[in-house]
């Protein structure tokens, strides 16, 4: 019981924090100098996947395979084993050694696909693949992080066991944080020409600790009301 009160008050004390990245992060995008053609690809990429998702058969599967490596892969990095994973169209299971909240909820905000992405993205580059190969994979991420985002949110309108065994009022504001925090990450390595990650993570705190010292102000002069 007392986990799950302590686990409430982190979720409203992480609300800020949603708030005030996301206000970060609409500042940076309208305000960095972009790439000449990257936007252009990984939005490709984005419209491409979303064709699939709204006039043919939603990759439930792929989605459901990804979740339950991405449990497995958060249990081992976490010092951990895997006993056994099963996935199917109706769902899957993970047996895993090791649990916290981050192994729990890491398929949420983790987007397997779009990291795999990424990493070939970074050999591509290390390799001289030439601009041919690195536009394939800024097309493929762009359609891989938007599968996950959308199909994130399809399957948390269902009963998901993670989100109820972390209670959803801290669940949904921590999904949201690292997907926003994701999401400039990805702006930042492959779309935007001068963006600083550090200085947007710096930033995002700065105005999110802001909001919190606003709130607490306001409640305290309610309550002297």
């Amino acid at each position: 019981m007392t986990k799950r009160i302590v686990k409430i008050l982190l979720g409203f004390t992480l609300i800020p924090f949603c708030l005030g990245f996301s206000w970060e992060f609409s500042v940076s995008v309208f305000s960095l100098v972009y790439k000449p053609t990257a936007p252009y690809y990984f939005i490709a990429g984005a419209l491409t996947y979303c064709v699939v998702h709204f006039l043919f058969k939603k990759p439930i599967f792929t989605y459901v395979i990804a979740h339950e490596l991405t449990h497995a892969l958060f249990a081992v990095i976490f010092g951990g084993s895997v006993k056994s994973l099963h996935a199917s169209e109706h769902g899957g299971r993970v047996t895993v050694t090791k649990s916290n909240f981050l192994i729990t909820l890491a398929p949420y905000f983790f987007p397997l696909y779009t990291v795999m992405a990424l990493l070939l993205y970074g050999a591509a580059l290390a390799a001289h693949a030439g601009d041919a190969a690195t536009n394939i994979l800024i097309v493929l991420s762009g359609a891989a992080f938007t599968f996950h985002i959308m199909l994130t949110f399809v399957f948390l309108q269902t009963d998901q066991s993670d989100i109820r065994e972390q209670g959803a009022v801290f669940s949904y504001p921590l999904i949201y944080l690292f997907n926003i925090a994701f999401a400039a990450l990805i702006v930042d390595i492959y779309l935007a020409r001068d963006m600083d990650y550090l200085r947007f993570l710096v930033g995002g705190i700065i105005r999110s600790t802001g909001m919190i010292t606003l709130f607490a102000k306001k409640a305290y002069a309610i309550i002297q009301r």
